[in-house]
């Protein structure tokens, strides 16, 4: 075990040796299941109890580990946190590096169409799938919304990560989230999507929705099972789904995070529209693609196009009725037009296109190769993905989190994020030092009326700490 050093500055911990986040295969693991981290109403208004898994590595004894959260794939109606043909792989590659990992699910589901003419090839019997039936959206906005509700779960997630940081010997300073496929949408709306004026038009109060048609399984995954819904009444209204922060976990700890990878995912076009990118605080981007996914674009369109307009055998189309979206390869032609853009990784598998004119000889060579549409050698995206991230997590220095094990006691700062002023009940007339998380003392005042003025911070993490009892709060300055 490499020595350390602990400083008692706001308790942060100091490596003398940087701690090594790139060789694989180090630590051994366990694994806490199904911890709850938030309800919250479904597509339908069903509640789900949102669960995650921490994988933790054994052996690891330094206290300021590197977090990454990830989120599974499944159509945005199904998948599970610990799948082992999916997610699980993936997050392998880092807890047995050193970084502890939550495993997340969150809220899946869209409304079906009302009307599907013969959804499934041969009904009944049927070549596809019952599962498959459950692709029909009632119209495009239904992804965006699915992808916004996961968002804000995940940023739920980071927050209650967050929070326990301490328990956990993470450092909140070193936090990534990843996701694969439905999980890679969610993540990189997770990490752009940090302002209610970038909330798509979409994810604000529509129409009720129609029933689906019968043949049109409402089938959706509700804590790693599937749910068949009879979906009718207030079951099909479609209401407001709030801020962009949700209100899972908002603990004074915030969603922010250093760095994203996004595996076979993508962004609607309300991204560009609305700017997701805008400012400083825009994390790092590594972007996993096979060239020829036939379920998400490597470029822009709809997801499942090739798999539904061409290789249905037979079947209704069901990519109509889904959204606009850019893939990693249009992800990257949009940073490299920007005059700022984020600091991007590509991580890009050539694979031959698909021959529109030969769908008989193509169909099948997609059906044999997972439509191109999974992470090829886990162990190659693990190194390129972590020799990425190792800057961040390698980082000798964090400010401690344990300022959350105090705050249990403490009342939480308000409007976070804060923008002109910052109220911190019971701390009137209180003594206290503002520090930028690096530690750095920005000035010691006292608050009248338990008021701090924050209209001359920079966007960012701050620490205010009471000298009288050394109490430390952590708030967030966002204009």
């Amino acid at each position: 075990m490499k020595p350390l050093l602990t400083a008692l500055l706001l308790g942060p911990s100091i490596s003398l040796l940087a701690q090594d986040y790139v060789t694989p295969d180090q630590y051994d693991y366990a694994v806490e299941s199904d911890l709850v981290y938030g309800i919250a109403p479904n597509y339908l208004g069903v509640d789900d109890t949102l669960m995650l898994d921490i994988y933790r590595p054994l052996s690891n004894t330094d206290t300021q580990r590197p977090l990454l959260i990830c989120a599974h794939g499944g159509s945005l109606l199904g998948g599970c946190k610990d799948d082992p043909s999916g997610i699980v792989p993936l997050l392998l590659q880092f807890v047995k590096r050193g970084y502890v990992v939550a495993s997340i699910n969150y809220r899946l589901g869209w409304h079906k169409d009302d009307y599907v003419l013969d959804p499934v090839a041969g009904f009944a019997p049927t070549l596809w799938p019952e599962a498959y039936r459950s692709f029909y959206a009632l119209d495009t906005l239904e992804m965006v919304r699915a992808i916004y509700r996961g968002m804000q779960d995940m940023k739920g997630a980071i927050r209650f990560m967050k929070a326990r940081a301490e328990m956990d010997s993470t450092c909140t300073d070193k936090v990534f989230i990843a996701g694969e496929s439905a999980g890679a949408f969610v993540a990189l709306a997770t990490a752009f999507l940090d302002r209610d004026s970038e909330k798509p038009m979409s994810c604000g109060p529509l129409p009720d929705a129609a029933p689906p048609y019968y043949k049109c399984a409402n089938l959706t995954g509700l804590n790693c099972v599937v749910h068949d819904w009879d979906a009718q009444g207030d079951m099909l209204t479609r209401g407001n789904l709030g801020p962009v922060e949700g209100d899972l976990n908002l603990n004074g700890t915030d969603a922010r995070i250093r760095g994203v990878a996004a595996f076979y995912g993508g962004v609607p076009l309300d991204a560009f529209a609305l700017d997701w990118w805008q400012g400083t605080d825009t994390p790092s981007v590594y972007l996993y693609h096979q060239t020829c996914d036939g379920v998400v674009m490597s470029g822009t369109g709809r997801p499942q196009t090739i798999m539904s307009g061409q290789c249905n055998l037979g079947s209704t189309p069901w990519h109509y009725n889904y959204p606009i979206m850019a893939g990693s390869l249009s992800l990257q032609s949009a940073f490299n037009a920007m005059d700022a853009p984020p600091s991007f990784l590509m991580d890009i598998e050539q694979c031959p296109s698909f021959d529109w004119t030969l769908p008989w000889l193509e169909c099948p060579r997609y059906g044999n190769n997972g439509a191109y549409h999974y992470t090829a050698n886990h162990a190659l995206r693990g190194a390129n993905l972590s020799a990425w991230w190792a800057p961040i997590a390698n980082e000798p220095a964090c400010v401690s989190t344990g300022i959350e094990h105090v705050r249990a006691a403490q009342p939480i700062a308000y409007p976070q994020p804060a923008r002109d002023l910052l109220h911190v009940p019971g701390w009137d007339n209180a003594d206290v030092r503002l520090h930028a998380s690096d530690g750095r003392l920005l000035r010691t005042e006292r608050l009248m009326n338990g008021l701090l003025a924050v209209h001359d911070l920079n966007d960012g993490v701050y620490l205010l700490r009471r000298l009288a009892d050394g109490a430390v709060l952590r708030f967030v300055v966002r204009r």
